[in-house]
């Protein structure tokens, strides 16, 4: 595997190391001293350098806190039954979070710490008008049932804050000791990732992934099991920021027990499915929480083996930030924009039935793209192979959201009294996506699934 640079405690392979570390040297902080310079200049090539960290940054810190957020006051509101936030805090909040990851993803490679802060700040009051909208909802609406649902929300907020604050700090040069720089990365990372974005599904989760599928809601234990989540977060990050290997390691297990129960809820809510195939947005959410399950699981058994958490640094961002955060982002997309869209009934169905049009092979070669990466980040197959997998994964997401979705063309509407006919019923009732018209339906099953037969 080549030669090893110290990371602190933690070790990191030159291989790997080499993979991530193109991309411009890590300042390091002033005052450090000769051999703290030395430690962060060997930090740079893994964890501190920016080419890896700047399309990780965007991923999280831009396509999914935008998301989240946007999806996160719309569920707040449907489900406690309170009115919309309003307008202004509803676009000073997207301004404020676009403007923040922009700032700091602009300021951090050029060593701007003006810039970081000023794009940290921004972030952070994003993510407070955000916990403003969540809170009102909660105080103004009339259904109190998901009450432990607002209660993620609002942890998954703390994390957010959490992790934001740690992030102004360490990018921002006011942290000296390299070590102490290290350890804060580390929390940064988990807060962001397991914090902000697990517990925002696991929230969400409940309602969305019955609604794909189309079910009702299965019994599930959510006070018990969301509780394990943000308590798990909580001793992982405080393990990690105080250097203490124990304590991250029983933070680890309890998360696990968690995600283990957000995994009980997904199955209780397939098998109720009945006996027809599961929309490609159903399938994603799922095989995001598998990933979600095999991470903690991994984690968990890294760190009680005695083992660094820098030792599973690249299997946490490819199990983490792409197989599961990126792709439950992705199946919450495919459902969410034709739902949103300002369509009739029918339209709508020719939009889901749009997006599943070769879902299930792009499923596969995205997951199993994302396994061979996984298997090159632990080492277990030469970077050929890696890069394959990249390769496959990217040409199945590729299309993205967007490219699923198809344009229902003219036609007559069949949601209309008097219409009359079926949803499709001539070729001009088709689809238009990237590559031309094609057709809604597939068959008699699919036909039923979407509700595209005639009256």
């Amino acid at each position: 595997m080549g030669r090893t640079a110290c990371l602190g405690e933690g070790q990191w392979t030159g291989t790997m190391g080499r993979a991530f570390a193109r991309g411009p040297r890590l300042v390091p902080p002033r005052g450090a001293g000769v051999a703290g310079r030395g430690r962060l200049r060997a930090a740079a090539a893994g964890l501190g350098r920016v080419g890896w960290w700047l399309p990780l940054h965007l991923a999280l810190a831009g396509a999914v806190s935008v998301a989240i957020s946007g999806n996160m006051q719309a569920f707040a509101a449907a489900l406690t039954a309170a009115p919309d936030p309003p307008a202004w805090r509803v676009r000073a909040q997207f301004l404020l979070v676009n403007g923040g990851a922009v700032l700091v993803a602009a300021g951090y490679p050029s060593h701007r710490a003006p810039v970081v802060a000023a794009g940290g700040a921004a972030f952070l009051a994003a993510m407070v008008l955000l916990g403003w909208s969540v809170v009102a909802a909660w105080r103004r609406g009339l259904n109190r049932r998901h009450a432990w649902v607002l209660a993620l929300y609002g942890a998954a907020i703390a994390a957010v804050l959490t992790g934001g604050t740690i992030g102004s700090l360490i990018g921002s040069g006011a942290v000296h000791d390299p070590l102490t720089w290290l350890a804060l990365r580390r929390a940064h990372m988990t807060v962001n990732v397991l914090g902000w974005g697990a517990l925002t599904v696991a929230g969400t989760a409940v309602t969305l992934l019955p609604t794909v599928l189309r079910v009702r809601m299965p019994a599930w234990r959510g006070p018990v099991f969301g509780g394990l989540l943000a308590g798990g977060v909580a001793l992982l990050a405080g393990g990690l920021a105080t250097r203490s290997n124990p304590v991250a390691a029983a933070g680890a297990v309890v998360f696990e027990a968690g995600a283990l129960g957000v995994v009980v809820f997904a199955g209780r809510a397939v098998r109720s499915l009945p006996r027809r195939r599961p929309p490609v947005a159903a399938g994603h959410l799922v095989a995001g929480i598998a990933w979600l399950v095999f991470g903690a699981g991994y984690l968990a058994t890294t760190l009680l083996s005695g083992r660094s958490f820098d030792s599973f640094l690249p299997q946490f961002l490819v199990v983490f930030a792409l197989g599961f955060l990126v792709q439950v982002l992705l199946g919450a997309w495919l459902y969410l924009i034709p739902m949103a869209r300002l369509a009739s009934p029918s339209e709508r169905r020719l939009l889901l039935a749009a997006a599943d049009l070769g879902g299930t092979w792009r499923g596969f070669a995205i997951n199993g793209g994302l396994a061979l990466l996984a298997l090159r980040a632990a080492g277990i197959v030469p970077a050929a192979t890696g890069r394959t997998g990249g390769a496959i994964a990217l040409a199945g997401g590729g299309r993205g959201p967007g490219g699923h979705l198809g344009i229902p063309v003219h036609g007559p509407d069949p949601s209309r009294r008097g219409s009359g006919g079926s949803a499709v019923r001539t070729p001009a009732h088709g689809l238009i996506g990237p590559s031309g018209p094609c057709p809604p339906a597939r068959g008699s099953t699919h036909r039923r699934r979407y509700g595209l037969t005639g009256r």
